[in-house]
């Protein structure tokens, strides 16, 4: 998929979605200081953004204008600030090292597998040393991870988008250059038009290593 279609595809995506609740940040919070400078890659509509704008110096980046226009109306209205850009993961408009840690939920899923690899050497360009990545995916007993494959556990929707199903060992490889913190399977089972299925996703907090640690 070309940039400009994949960029399409989520814009009409998200003029169907609504905002939604605020998503869970405890588990940031126990862990990054307040005032620190966090980047939220993915952010749409605002659902970690919007609680995360109450003590962090937080920015948000989404490829979908739609998305962000959003979230910047909510957080508007709320008296919460944040600083918005539009841009994709695999080329982050930012200096080396610039945040103290990102959040990345429910986004490296949509890329291939040349575009995840980029992804992750952008993330720890822009990290400081010691910086913290929060991180969740898709993982590959998910009851969704089906489509037309594309590559190996990557597979394409008839919206357009693309969804990649990770394993343990793929997180464990893909960001090798990283020290784990924390690294989960979170399996759920849910009723689906009245037969049990299962949600499985891969949850993982990890450190930029210093060049000297490496």
């Amino acid at each position: 998929m070309i940039e400009k279609e994949h960029i399409e595809a989520w814009e009409k995506e998200y003029r169907h979605l609504q905002w939604g609740c605020s998503g869970s940040i405890s588990h940031i919070t126990k862990r990054i200081n307040p005032e620190s400078r966090l980047l939220d890659i993915g952010c749409g509509c605002g659902r970690h953004l919007f609680p995360l704008s109450h003590q962090y110096n937080i920015t948000g980046i989404d490829i979908s204008v739609t998305a962000l226009n959003r979230a910047r109306n909510y957080l508007a209205k709320q008296n919460r600030k944040a600083h918005y850009a539009t841009a994709s993961l695999t080329h982050l408009p930012f200096k080396k090292q610039s945040f103290d840690a990102v959040i990345c939920f429910g986004v490296l899923q949509h890329l291939t597998k040349e575009g995840r690899h980029v992804a992750v050497s952008e993330i720890r360009r822009v990290l400081k040393s010691k910086g913290l990545i929060f991180l969740e995916v898709f993982g590959s007993h998910d009851m969704r991870c089906k489509g037309r494959e594309i590559e190996e556990g990557t597979f394409m929707r008839q919206h357009g988008i693309i969804y990649h199903y990770f394993t343990l060992e793929e997180i464990k490889i893909l960001f090798r250059d990283f020290e784990f913190l924390e690294l989960k399977n979170n399996l759920y089972e849910k009723n689906y038009r009245g037969e049990k299925s299962i949600r499985h996703m891969i949850s993982a907090v990890m450190r930029v290593l210093s060049e000297k640690d490496a």
